[in-house]
């Protein structure tokens, strides 16, 4: 793979003898040496040698949605401050698909991979996750990366504070652990609760637990239309917003609600429950309903290559991250669900394709015709068409 040795040493650090700490905005960063960097003039350097300069660690992943826009606004900000500030930006990324995003995409930003050091100095839980440390080596932000603005740096270079919404994360939620515990596990129970400070949103399934499988879902930090597209097991794409959708921002901290419901049986009775209890809470309420909109439909472009990936294997497993997803022993609507979440519209499945299947598929969203190529190697297409589909309605 293509500079793969010099990636896998990417952005060793090397630290003085004293003790690395948690740093806060108005401390000094310590003389931390970074090497091996990629596309940057200098293969090492450290905070101290850029000192004079705006140095701007944005903690991002090519598979981070948001993250995306939000680099390529760092790499406009890196051209128009050439000589000001340098932009470095921390890939939570396997080291080959970096190498691919900055042939991809040119530019005078630096890269490199976390590392635990940095991660010390710097701990966050969500991305994107940015650092601002100005001239004098000192940290004057640490915020979410789409705050930063061409206005900012021109403050920071002038000498003057700067007031960015501060990026409050809780380093010591468990998101493994069960966040709402109960003692009887045999009990049924709906439970509605304001979001949690400075975590993430997700949502646990409990397939691999044997006292809640099939019985149990929690959602953590989800909007009320965020909930109803989880209970009615819907993708955005299939949703139509008849409500302002601003009133129920996910930046808005009191738009996020924690949701835990556990029946009695297995089945889909928790999702019939959940539903129940938000259209009891909330003003906001969800239906269903057939609309013909413009939709992709996938279909079979080489059957035989599509018959290549006829599963061999005897379990079946699932993992998918932004642009890459790998699956064994699965149907076509599972890659189809996967489809649907890169593209604009609902992709309606026409493949008519009944084999359990093994996919491993790949692709570079900067890349021109990345995607579509990518599915040609399975034997796939996707086709631009309208067609009536069943669609989740948000409305008051």
């Amino acid at each position: 793979m293509k500079k793969l040795t010099l990636l896998l040493m990417l952005l060793a650090l090397t630290s003085t003898s004293y003790a690395q700490t948690k740093l806060e905005i108005g401390d000094t960063v310590s003389d931390v040496k970074l090497t091996n960097l990629l596309n940057s003039n200098t293969s090492t350097t450290s905070f101290s040698e850029l000192k004079g300069k705006i140095i701007i660690l944005d903690f991002w992943a090519t598979w981070c949605g948001p993250c995306i826009p939000a680099m390529k606004n760092l790499i406009k900000l890196q051209e128009e401050f050439p000589n000001d500030i340098q932009v470095i930006g921390i890939a939570e990324d396997k080291p080959e698909r970096l190498q691919r995003f900055i042939d991809n995409i040119p530019s005078k930003v630096w890269f490199g991979l976390q590392t635990k050091e940095l991660e010390t100095l710097f701990p966050y839980r969500i991305l994107s996750h940015a650092i601002i440390i100005n001239s004098e080596g000192k940290v004057v932000a640490i915020t979410s990366t789409d705050t930063i603005t061409k206005e900012v740096i021109q403050d920071v270079k002038e000498g003057k504070s700067i007031s960015l919404p501060f990026k409050q994360e809780n380093i010591k939620f468990d998101y493994a652990a069960d966040p709402f515990p109960q003692t009887d596990t045999s009990l049924a129970r709906v439970l509605l609760k304001g979001g949690i400070e400075g975590v993430s949103s997700y949502s646990k399934g409990y397939l691999k637990d044997e006292t809640y499988n099939g019985r149990r879902i929690t959602l953590i930090n989800y909007t009320i239309p965020g909930m109803y597209r989880f209970l009615y097991q819907t993708t955005y794409n299939r949703t139509v917003f008849d409500i302002d959708k601003e009133k129920y921002s996910y930046k808005n901290p009191k738009n996020k609600y924690c949701l835990d419901v556990i029946t009695e049986n297995v089945g889909d009775e928790m999702f019939v429950l959940g539903i129940a209890k938000l259209n009891e809470t909330f003003p906001v309420k969800a239906k269903l309903e057939k609309r013909t909109i413009p939709v992709y439909i996938l279909t079979v472009i080489d059957s035989n290559k599509l018959k290549k990936r006829t599963s061999v294997t005897k379990e079946r497993t699932l993992m998918f991250q932004g642009y890459e997803f790998h699956a064994k022993k699965i149907p076509m609507a599972d890659f189809q669900d996967y489809i649907e979440n890169e593209t604009p519209v609902p992709v309606i499945d026409e493949t008519n394709c009944t084999e359990l299947l093994d996919i491993d598929f790949i692709f570079d969203p900067q890349k021109k015709d990345s995607f579509k190529n990518e599915l040609a190697k399975i034997g796939l297409k996707l086709s631009k068409a309208e067609r009536e589909v069943e669609l989740l309605v948000i409305y008051e």
